[in-house]
């Protein structure tokens, strides 16, 4: 089996014991699954590392559970033996949050749009490249200190070619690897996001009141940036047809777009 680049580690949770796997998917609760693995695997059945000590030298293995080689090993070669977890989000709000949190947001993190407010991962390459497309289409946002607006942000995805993007508003379909993993359980976190929990718990043998009430804390620390629905025809057509994979795999329709506002 071959996968594709945004196959990750620390996007994978394994338990080769239950034959459970859980494939984390950016900007669809990685914060929230993340912490509530890890609380989880700590209150349920003592392991105050959710690693159990390994990679001792990686951060993330601190912060999620990361299986061993071997277990990965199995996982990568028998992946038909385990049932396969995901949730998915509608890919509307989906590319709106990511731009909100590594472009809106980075923008106003300082008081002049400098680029050491956005995040680590921004300051380079995508920032620099969304500013350079911005500039050779004419678009808002090529200048430094200027914020890469909705508008242009959905311009600069769509001219790249899927698979090539970052993780946060590539096509979830590629996220999850498909079609090479077959997914046992695909969750929409606008109205199955407490099923798919309660799944996990009940897997993960979790008591499921403590893992519904997890669900009223919040993870993420974005911006809400709750204003007009900034999709306009031609930009949700433009998203619909970068994402196409995602509307028809998960079950999105194509004008949702007109009545997510607030997402």
């Amino acid at each position: 089996m071959k996968y594709n680049k945004h196959f990750s580690f620390f996007k994978t949770f394994v338990d080769t014991e239950r034959r459970l796997a859980i494939l984390l998917n950016p900007k669809v609760l990685t914060t929230f699954t993340r912490k509530f693995l890890c609380d989880g695997l700590y209150k349920f059945h003592g392991r105050s590392d959710p690693s159990e000590g390994r990679y001792r030298f990686f951060n993330n293995a601190r912060r999620f559970p990361v299986a061993r080689l071997k277990e990965y090993h199995h996982f990568y070669h028998h992946s038909e033996e385990y049932d396969i977890l995901a949730f998915v989000r509608n890919p509307y709000s989906r590319v709106f949050s990511g731009w909100r949190d590594k472009f809106y947001d980075g923008h106003n993190n300082s008081l002049d749009g400098r680029i050491s407010g956005y995040p680590r991962s921004m300051r380079r390459s995508e920032l620099k490249a969304a500013r350079s497309f911005c500039r050779s289409n004419g678009l808002m946002g090529g200048s430094a200190g200027e914020l890469v607006p909705f508008d242009s942000f959905i311009r600069y995805l769509a001219a790249i070619p899927e698979g090539s993007r970052n993780q946060h508003w590539d096509q979830q379909a590629l996220i999850l690897q498909q079609p090479q993993l077959k997914l046992s359980s695909v969750f929409q976190i606008e109205g199955q996001l407490r099923d798919g929990i309660c799944e996990v718990a009940r897997r993960l043998e979790f008591d499921e009141s403590w893992a519904i009430e997890q669900l009223g804390r919040k993870a993420n620390a974005s911006s809400r940036h709750i204003g007009p629905n900034p999709f306009t025809r031609e930009l949700a057509e433009l998203v619909y047809v970068t994402s196409k994979a995602d509307f028809e795999l998960f079950k999105y329709s194509k004008d949702s777009y007109k009545l997510l506002w607030g997402c």
